[in-house]
This record gives C-alpha cells, sequence and structure tokens, in this order.
C-alpha cells in the first residue's frame, strides 16, 4: 500500500481527557501530528470535566491545527462515557478509530503500522507499549500472556501477527490480557455502532475489545512499540490493602468478572479461568477487610455489601482467613 493511498483514509483519535497537570495532552497531541504518515486525521477530545480544562491546554500552544481537532465538553462520566460521546462525534467517512488517552503518546510509526495491518482485512490492531510505571520491560514481556511464536506471522509486515484466540480467550488467560486501549486503531466502518459499556468504572475496555469479538472481529498486533504509558491520573493509583480506594477496586473488578460470564458463552476452561479470577479477589477481599479490623480502620459498607451480593460466598473467604494467615505466618517462620 503507499503512502499516498494511506494518506487518503480518514483516521479518528479519541481521546478521554482528565487531568490535572499542565502539558500532558500537548505531549499527546504533537505525537499524532508526529506521525510518520500524514494521514487525514481528526482528534476528538472529550473533557471529561477535567480540573486541567483541554481547552486551556489547546490555548497554550499554536502548533497544531485547529481545524483537525475537535473538543466536547461534558459533565464527569468517566472514561467509558467520555469515550461513547467522542465515538458518537466520528463522522460516517471515517475509515478507523484509534484510541490514545491523554498523557500517552505514539511513537511515530503507530498509525502506518496499523494501517498497513488493517489493509489486509483485518478488523482491530494493538501493539506493545512502554508503561511509566515499568520501564525495565515493555507490557508484552513484563505480563508474559502473549507469545508471538504461538500466533502466524502476517506475510509482508516485519513482526505482526494474526491473533490465534478469541479476545475474550486472551483477556480470560492466566494472568490476564495486554491490549492497552492507547495503542488500538480499529475498523470503524465495519463496528459503527459499537460502544463502551458506561455502567462499569472500570473494565469497559475489555468489554469493547471483547464485544467486537463476538461480532466476528479479526485482531492482529505487534510486538513493536507504538506507545508510552505516561504519568497522567491512575485511578487505583495508592490503592494498597486498607486504603481508601482498596476495596472499591475489588468491588469494581469483581464486577467486571461476574458480569463477564453473565454476557458471554464461555467454555469449560474459560469458565474455570474466570471463576480463579473471582476466587483471587473475594481472597483479597478477605485480606483487606481483616487488615482494616485489625488496623482500626473504616470499612465502606456500601462496598462491602455490593461485594458480598455479587458473590455471597466470599464471607466464606473472610471467616477463613484469620487462619490462612496465622498458618502463613507459621510456615515463614520455619523456612
Amino acid at each position: 500500500m503507499t503512502s499516498e493511498t494511506m494518506n487518503e483514509l480518514k483516521i479518528a483519535v479519541v481521546i478521554p481527557y482528565y487531568q490535572k497537570k499542565a502539558g500532558l495532552l500537548v505531549n499527546c497531541l504533537r505525537s499524532i501530528f508526529n506521525q510518520t504518515i500524514a494521514a487525514n486525521v481528526q482528534v476528538i477530545i472529550v473533557d471529561d470535566s477535567s480540573p486541567c480544562s483541554a481547552s486551556s491546554e489547546l490555548q497554550s500552544t499554536t502548533e497544531f491545527p485547529d481545524d483537525k481537532i475537535t473538543l466536547i465538553e461534558q459533565a464527569n462520566g468517566g472514561a467509558g462515557a467520555a469515550r461513547n460521546r467522542a465515538l458518537n462525534a466520528v463522522t460516517t467517512d471515517t475509515n478507523y478509530v484509534a484510541f490514545l488517552d491523554s498523557d500517552d503518546s505514539w511513537k511515530p510509526h503507530h498509525i502506518e503500522n496499523a494501517i498497513k495491518a488493517l489493509e489486509q482485512g483485518y478488523d482491530a490492531y494493538f501493539s506493545d507499549w512502554w508503561s511509566y510505571n515499568f520501564p525495565e520491560s515493555t507490557n508484552f514481556e513484563r505480563i508474559q500472556t502473549l507469545d508471538p511464536t504461538q500466533h502466524k506471522l502476517v506475510a509482508g509486515l516485519s513482526e505482526v501477527y494474526e491473533l490465534g484466540m478469541t479476545p475474550i480467550e486472551h483477556i480470560l488467560s492466566d494472568g490476564g490480557g495486554v491490549i492497552q486501549t492507547s495503542t488500538v486503531v480499529y475498523n470503524f466502518k465495519k463496528y459503527p455502532n459499537l460502544r463502551f459499556r458506561e455502567e462499569f468504572f472500570n473494565g469497559q475496555d475489555f468489554f469493547f475489545w471483547m464485544d467486537m469479538g463476538q461480532l466476528g472481529a479479526q485482531y492482529v498486533f505487534s510486538t513493536q512499540v507504538g506507545c508510552d504509558n505516561g504519568e497522567g491520573i491512575n485511578i487505583y493509583q495508592g490503592s494498597g490493602w486498607g486504603t481508601e480506594h482498596s476495596l472499591r477496586r475489588v468491588r469494581n473488578e469483581m464486577f467486571v468478572w461476574v458480569s463477564a460470564e453473565k454476557f458471554y458463552p464461555l467454555s469449560t476452561e474459560l469458565f474455570k479461568k474466570n471463576r480463579k479470577k473471582i476466587g483471587n479477589l473475594q481472597e483479597a477481599f478477605a485480606r483487606d477487610i481483616f487488615h482494616r479490623l485489625i488496623k482500626r480502620k473504616p470499612i465502606n459498607r456500601d462496598y462491602f455489601v455490593d461485594i458480598l451480593k455479587m458473590k455471597p460466598n466470599s464471607i466464606f473467604y473472610l471467616l477463613f482467613m484469620p487462619f490462612r494467615i496465622v498458618a502463613e505466618v507459621l510456615i515463614n517462620k520455619l523456612k
């Protein structure tokens, strides 16, 4: 495919925006307009009532073309709602949609690599990436749930592979999936009505990939790093045991995996893997509550009740947790 042909394609870049630090959005946009191909890009930014407004960021520089950027402002609704608002604004003549979080930045070759793969008939593309929190290795290297040798190399492309499983199989695999939202580009013309499930505080991206897979999408991935994950707001930063957000995190993640069993037909193997994820969260719930009781920290009643409503047997994890912790202490002393 020639660069001239690629430049004729229309690509919408969806950016949900909520930040407290100035300069992140400018860096994000710079990475878009510094791509190796000058594709017909339209950037759609949805300011989700950000403390540091997107308009102030855009007014701080003149280096970006105004006609290539659409800014939408809305009441705070979360990343899923912001992405959906942007998708609703994507024009029908758009070929592909690419996602990019406002504190992340693309490598210069990202869009070119994605288009070359997608134009061979594939529906969705994602790549490896670097995380600000784990600078010693890439995402694929760190999580190790996607072995390229187990997937078919796409003919004519370097380091691009056909995902040899469904998104559900990959995401529910032991260790979890590695699809990072800021690396995803997909065929919008084929899936113009697909949206994020806004009822989930987190995990909307998991469902978006799985929902697309259920519609028959064929994914490809690249082992080349296409994105640098930035240092912006992380909704779960500082959410270890007994912290303000730890129980909320357990509740929200349990909601994701309990719902996955309701939304999708799971094979026996996938069902067992999903139950393992839920079991790990139930154990985390029990440890968190036990920690709070010992340290005399408050317990959020709503989160506690929500977890028990979703999985009533979580109470047994809580009842047996003191015995397990004592056993762990004794075992460690004997080592």
